[in-house]
């Protein structure tokens, strides 16, 4: 069977500043099974995250960059639509990491079987997904959360943070949330029970800001954005505190390098840790993390928001869109 495929590619590499949509085209291309153990996949959501980003740049990073003209790549969820592989069935329902396109082939071992509880197919790409997962990750593995601690949670009103929060008030923790709009300041203390939110935007000292609601100082700061927040977390953080960084969302844009933290002295004197991670380095904890999410959904303890956009030509302005935080959760696309 041959099938014709659409899929979203880089016209260019974009080196400095906020990506545009002239940068990204649509193109299509012929797929079929020619190989065994080949399975056709018919994509039905995908996942846009700001690590892409960094993918968009000739830099050597963590993951190699996207090929100009070639199938961008993140995490999706679809259904089996031919298969070559005894493994997988017509119909069978798969997350993979080939995304930004409506159908693809690939190896049977890039595939992944996913048996939703109950649950929505695209919750694969969120609270039980890459989204859940590093969150889970952070705090646990990283940050090494203990019950009743205070936590600080920059981009609070994202995928991850709203994630964090949650998983921290499940722990019986004080959370602060930090988020960019006042609709997400109803979620996260309305639904999401946070202790306290605030819009940032709306801070002219972040630093008095942050030791008015709790003046005691911070546990752990779970740092999704970086730059001036991270440097006002660190005046605020306790002894033998944590802080672990998961993203730098306020400087990937950046045209020009921002200035270095200017407190190092606090991260000796209070003899803080400071560690970054990748989740794509704890596959071998998902099923731990995995087992947990679930019970937390089953229980209601869990609740979470999408932010959807229709249709593959539409991601790459979904993409952007995240970037400028106009998302409430998770920003997936529907194919």
């Amino acid at each position: 069977m041959t099938e014709l495929s659409r899929y979203i590619a880089l016209k260019e590499y974009i080196p400095l500043g906020k990506p545009n949509i002239s940068q990204f085209e649509l193109k299509e291309n012929t797929i079929s099974l020619d190989n065994d153990d080949d399975v056709m996949v018919l994509n039905q959501w995908i996942s846009v995250d700001p690590y892409m980003r960094a993918r968009m740049t000739e830099r050597k990073n963590y993951k190699p960059p996207f090929e100009i003209g070639k199938p961008m790549e993140g995490s999706c969820i679809g259904q089996v639509i031919d298969s070559k592989s005894k493994e997988f069935q017509k119909g069978d329902i798969v997350s993979s990491e080939k995304g930004w396109r409506d159908k693809f082939v690939t190896n049977y071992i890039n595939l992944k079987k996913i048996n939703p509880i109950n649950v929505p197919n695209q919750t694969y790409l969120g609270p039980l997904g890459f989204t859940g997962h590093t969150a889970y990750i952070g705090l646990f593995r990283i940050g090494e959360l203990k019950k009743n601690q205070t936590v600080l949670v920059s981009s609070a009103g994202g995928s991850v943070g709203s994630t964090v929060c949650q998983i921290a008030k499940i722990m019986g923790c004080k959370v602060i949330a930090s988020t960019g709009s006042d609709e997400k300041i109803e979620w996260l203390k309305n639904e999401l029970g946070v202790d306290h939110a605030f819009n940032y935007k709306k801070v002219d000292n972040l630093v008095l800001h942050l030791k008015s609601l709790s003046p005691e100082g911070y546990d752990l700061y779970f740092d999704n954005v970086g730059g001036d927040f991270l440097e006002a977390a660190i005046f605020r953080m306790k002894n033998y505190g944590r802080i672990v960084i998961c993203g730098r969302i306020s400087q990937m844009n950046a045209t020009s390098p921002g200035e270095g933290l200017k407190n190092m002295a606090h991260v000796l004197v209070k003899r803080l840790t400071i560690k970054g991670f990748l989740i794509f380095d704890h596959g071998d904890d998902y099923e731990d993390f995995e087992n947990d999410m679930k019970q937390w959904i089953t229980n209601k303890q869990m609740k979470w928001r999408e932010t959807v956009v229709e249709g593959l030509e539409n991601a790459p302005q979904a993409f952007i869109d995240l970037l400028d935080g106009k998302n409430i959760g998770k920003m997936i696309v529907k194919i």
